[in-house]
């Protein structure tokens, strides 16, 4: 598959987050609206929480409402890794890449803050060197922080910076206690891959697993959809351990059949790992925004109801039957090292 050429959004978000000494940019997120900010660089969040409904549905305890809860599993994939049970590893660290390719109206960032405003420069040596003060604040009080989370804005867009917080983890013996966690679009994967410095593919593929959650906004029939297929190919390639969602209000079941057969053709039991989670569009950030209606799930079969319809047809296996780090995407490719 050639790689889609990027669009000028992509260019433009690649060079808005990027600085001439090296730098890159994340949001300062004590100028956002967003809730529980520590400092300028992250913000808490808890993973699993009842009162909201996000929950781990891949496990049997909660298998009862994967339909009705939004499926929410880092801390399970931090257990997997790290040892000790999930609710171990139920905080944590997330920093905001100040760049994003995309305008999704019900993104819970103000979209200023997708284009490189009240950001500040930094390294991946100042970010973690943040996170290791954070962890010793939480623990101080009796609190855990093992998941360090990079979302945005898009962090594959500086694929390069990635790599540098998981040396600076190792350097910091963090590796094997934490867990690092990429949110992307993986809409701008492919070209920020061939574009960032020289060994940056090599240095990703080394990390062996890297965790990137994966969330697919175009459908089918929309123009960065090769994009997406592309960036999820190169992820594969690289050994990394994807996990994929949707939305899923506005697929229509053609969207969905094109989209499992897509996922198959990747990687056979790729499907059997997305998640289909309805977007919260309660956000102080949407309250200006329009066009929300059209994301907003409609009557009847749920969209979680209509991808297990396929999951059952195909593969005679219930959505999120198992918890989706079980769930095998085949051997990493080889040789990954331009």
């Amino acid at each position: 598959m050639t790689t889609p050429s990027a669009n000028r959004a992509i260019q433009r978000a690649y060079t808005q987050v990027r600085t001439p000494t090296g730098q890159i940019l994340l949001t300062d997120l004590t100028k956002t609206k967003l809730g529980a900010v520590q400092n300028r660089f992250f913000r808490l969040f808890v993973p699993v929480k009842r009162s909201r409904l996000r929950l781990p549905t891949g496990l049997p305890e909660f298998s009862g409402m994967r339909h009705l809860a939004t499926l929410s599993d880092s801390p399970v994939l931090a257990a997997a890794r790290l040892g000790g049970h999930w609710s171990d590893h139920n905080l944590a660290a997330i920093c905001h890449v100040a760049a994003c390719n995309l305008r999704c109206p019900y993104c819970y960032v103000e979209f200023r803050h997708l284009s490189a405003q009240d950001s500040f420069r930094t390294t991946a040596a100042d970010l973690v060197g943040a996170f290791v003060a954070l962890r010793r604040e939480r623990q101080e009080a009796g609190e855990q922080v093992s998941i360090l989370r990079i979302s945005g804005g898009e962090p594959l867009l500086v694929p390069e910076f990635v790599a540098d917080v998981h040396d600076e983890l190792r350097r910091h013996d963090l590796a094997e206690i934490c867990l690092l966690k990429v949110e992307s679009n993986m809409t701008a994967f492919a070209y920020a891959l061939e574009s960032a410095p020289a060994g940056t593919t090599a240095r990703l593929h080394s990390i062996g697993g890297l965790a990137v959650h994966v969330t697919i906004h175009p459908t089918p029939d929309d123009a960065d959809w090769p994009r997406v297929l592309m960036g999820l190919r190169r992820a594969l390639e690289l050994g990394i351990d994807v996990y994929p969602a949707i939305g899923g209000a506005g697929w229509s079941d053609a969207h969905l059949s094109d989209l499992y057969a897509a996922l198959a053709e990747l990687a056979p039991d790729l499907p059997l790992r997305l998640a289909v989670r309805p977007f919260n569009l309660s956000y102080d950030a949407l309250t200006t925004r329009r066009g929300l209606d059209h994301y907003a799930v409609p009557a009847g079969p749920s969209p979680s109801m209509r991808w297990e319809q396929l999951t059952t047809a195909k593969r005679g296996r219930r959505y999120l039957q198992c918890p989706r780090h079980l769930v095998s995407l085949g051997d990493p490719a080889k040789g990954a090292a331009s």
